[in-house]
Formats: structure tokens, C-alpha cells, sequence
């Protein structure tokens, strides 16, 4: 078996391992598809309806099956076969992409229908996810699971920024369904490169039996250890009133500055470059502390604020980059620890709790946003989050602080000592 070599810190460091280079050229090509098709479809609602709750309500649908059927996701992922379990999602996610690309592009493109269209998908993602981000414990050695885990956050970021792009671009020549076909045909990466891993040379992890009463044993185990409990606890807050930009970035473009397609993709691209810097500094690191999710926390919500009150789209584009990077920063240094942490036979129940709480609580917070929105402004909306995000990283750091001086030595988990004193600083 492979072992990673010493050395500096280097974001890319996990593409040394030909199984993760497939892996991650899977992703890519499968979530630029992805973002290609959110872009049409809030283009699409925005402009038939020009409504923030229509927009609210097909994210929060499509995120809906993940809040719903994401614990039992976990459990399955954390005994199964995670390539085969990819493969079987990716496929199912094309022929549900492929069918909504049949009706839009043949005039069936009524807000109902959209929003059920997302349900289905989100049925395929509440699988998919839990499985995709616990699998980089399989595809890396420990040491280079940040590098793996950052450069997972940086695949969703880039493939957001290069997917709005390339909407924008089909939009203004061909039309949206274009869109939606593409994204189709980019599932099809990840079947192909699960296809190709080589077996031998997975990082072999210990598989929970099948039984019942999985689903209460991962949420008893994450309710009893601090070190998973805290950083979950400050995810449902930020995740629920802050993670919400696949909503409020559009409705900031659209509502609030009444852009065109051009901005409208400008908007999403220039957060995705943002996020990307903010994923590939997380990849960076050899450990992600406690203290590290406190301070990113406290700058995503400092930013987002100042996003709120830029007086133009002009000053709003450079914010939302400094929102994107910080909120790509506290994203990827929370499910780095979670992953550093977590025992390895709850590894991908933790993980589903952790997808859960960031994804899975977008059907409470698009809604909450959207109706923030359509009652007052995108701003007064984007500015909430945000001050509910400093006010969550302001008590992350005192708690880290106080358990610091209370526990100076390291926890017992799965970290060593070294790994913990590292975390501290």
C-alpha cells in the first residue's frame, strides 16, 4: 500500500495518488455540469416569475431528500461499496438531468414542474453525498486527508465558478436548455472514473457491520464526543442563515441590481473564484482547529455584512469573492476536522450529519432568505446570515478558548498529541 511522503504542506498534494486524480477528474467535470444547470434554472424561474420565494422553494426542494434521508445515507455509505454506490447515483442523476433537459427544451418549464424535477434529483444527491465526501479517507493516507478534503471543497468552488460561466455563455447563444443537456452528459465522468480506480489500492477502512440501530449509534457517538458535537452545533446556525449564496447571489444580481446575463454569470463566477482561494488555502494545511473554524466563521460573517451594504454591483463583486473565500474556508476547515476526528466506523454518518447540517438545512434557510427577501431586499437577507455567522464564530473561539485552558492536554480521539497541539495554533 501507498504511504504519503514527507514534506511542506502543499494544496495538491492528494493528486499524487492516481486514484484520487480520477476521482477528483470526475468531480470536476460532474459539478461544473451541476452549476451549469443551477444557473439555468434560477435564470429560467427568475425570469418567468421574478420571484425570490419560486427561486426559495426549488433549492429548497432539491436539498429537501438530503435533510430527509441523509442519516440513513450515512449508515449505508459507511457499510458499502462507496465507487459502486457513485456509480449508481451518477447514473441515476443523468437520466433524471436528462429528462428535465427533454421538457424544458420542448417548452415544460412551469415552476411546479422545475421544483419537482429538483426533488427527484436531490433523491440521487442524499445518497451521493454522505458517500463522495467520506470516500477521501479511502483514496488518500491520513496525512494527506486535508489536502483531499480542501481540494474536494475546491472542485465544488472552481466547478461552480467555470459552470456559471459557461451558463451564462450558452444562455445569450443558445438557450438554457443547453444547459441542462450538458449537465446530463457530466455525470457520466464519474461512472467512468469509479470504472477505473485501481482496488488494490485503496486506503483500506474499517466498514460498520450490518445491523440495526445505525442511524441512533452515529447520532448518539456525534451528541457524545465534543470535538464532532461543537463543530456541527456551529454549522446548523451558519449553514441554516449564511450558506444560503446558490439563493441570495442570484436574487442579489437579478432583484437587487437587475442584471442581465452577463452579471448575472459575472456574479456567481467571481464567488466561485473566491471560494476556490478559500478551498486551496484550507488544502494547504496539514490540520484544520477548532480555532481555524472560529476565525473563518467570524470573517465569512464580517464579509457578508459588507456585502449587504455595497452601494453597486461594482463594489459588490470584490465582497462577495471575500465572503466565497472565508465561507470556502470554514466550509472545508469543518469537514477536515470532523474527518481528522471521527472514528473511522462513523466516519460516514458523521459525514452525512456534517452534509446534513451544510446542505440538508438549505430547504430551511433558502426559505427563510427568500422570504427575507421578498418582504424587504436580498441585502437585508444576505446581512442576517451574516450576523448570525459572527455572532456563531465569536462563541466558537470562546469555547475553543476556554476548552483550551481547561484541557491544555489533547483530546482523545483519533488525532495523536502532536496532531492536537498542531490544531492550537
Amino acid at each position: 500500500m501507498r504511504t504519503s511522503r514527507p514534506g511542506r504542506p502543499a494544496p495538491f498534494r492528494a493528486l499524487r495518488l492516481r486514484n484520487y486524480r480520477l476521482f477528483f477528474t470526475g468531480q470536476v467535470l460532474s459539478v461544473i455540469g451541476t452549476w451549469t444547470q443551477n444557473t439555468a434554472v434560477a435564470w429560467i424561474v427568475l425570469r418567468q416569475d421574478n420571484s425570490a420565494l419560486s427561486l426559495g422553494l426549488i433549492v429548497a426542494l432539491q436539498f429537501t431528500p438530503l435533510l430527509l434521508l441523509g442519516a440513513w445515507a450515512g449508515a449505508i455509505a459507511d457499510r458499502s461499496d462507496k465507487p459502486r454506490v457513485l456509480q449508481l447515483t451518477s447514473a441515476a442523476a443523468a437520466l433524471i438531468a436528462l429528462a428535465t433537459a427533454v421538457l424544458v427544451s420542448n417548452g415544460h418549464h412551469s415552476t411546479p414542474l422545475l421544483a419537482a424535477m429538483a426533488l427527484l434529483g436531490g433523491c440521487a444527491g442524499a445518497f451521493e453525498t454522505p458517500t463522495r465526501q467520506s470516500m477521501a479517507a479511502e483514496l488518500v493516507p491520513k496525512a494527506d486527508l486535508p489536502s483531499a478534503v480542501g481540494l474536494n471543497g475546491a472542485i465544488m468552488t472552481s466547478s461552480r465558478m467555470v459552470g456559471t460561466a459557461v451558463a451564462g455563455l450558452l444562455i445569450a447563444t443558445i438557450g438554457a436548455p443547453a444547459c441542462l443537456y450538458l449537465n446530463a452528459a457530466s455525470f457520466l465522468a464519474v461512472v467512468v472514473a469509479m470504472h477505473l480506480l485501481r482496488r488494490e489500492e485503496l486506503f483500506a477502512v474499517r466498514r460498520a457491520a450490518a445491523g440495526k440501530g445505525q442511524i441512533r449509534q452515529g447520532l448518539r457517538y456525534a451528541l457524545r464526543e465534543r470535538e464532532v458535537r461543537l463543530p456541527l452545533a456551529a454549522l446548523a446556525v451558519i449553514g441554516t442563515l449564511a450558506l444560503n449564496q446558490q439563493v441570495t447571489t442570484p436574487l442579489l444580481a437579478r432583484i437587487t441590481y437587475h442584471a442581465g446575463p452577463t452579471l448575472f454569470a459575472a456574479f456567481g463566477s467571481v464567488s466561485g473564484a473566491g471560494a476556490l482561494m478559500g478551498a486551496l488555502t484550507a488544502a494547504s494545511r496539514r490540520q484544520a482547529g477548532a480555532a481555524l473554524i472560529g476565525r473563518a466563521a467570524l470573517l465569512f460573517g464580517v464579509a457578508a455584512v459588507a456585502v449587504a451594504f455595497a452601494p453597486g454591483p461594482i463594489a459588490a463583486l470584490p465582497l462577495l469573492a471575500l465572503t466565497s473565500f472565508a465561507a470556502s474556508m470554514y466550509v472545508a476547515a469543518t469537514n477536515t476536522r470532523l474527518q481528522h476526528v471521527a472514528d473511522p466506523a462513523f466516519r460516514a454518518r458523521v459525514v452525512a450529519l456534517y452534509a446534513i447540517l451544510f446542505l440538508g438545512s438549505t430547504p430551511v434557510g433558502s426559505i427563510i432568505v427568500s422570504a427575507i427577501s421578498a418582504a424587504s431586499n436580498p441585502r437585508v437577507a444576505v446581512g442576517f446570515g451574516g450576523a448570525a455567522t459572527i455572532l456563531t464564530g465569536v462563541v466558537m473561539m470562546r469555547l475553543t478558548a476556554a476548552t483550551a485552558i481547561a484541557t491544555p492536554a489533547a483530546f482523545t480521539g483519533v488525532g495523536t498529541n502532536a496532531d492536537t497541539d498542531a490544531d492550537a495554533k
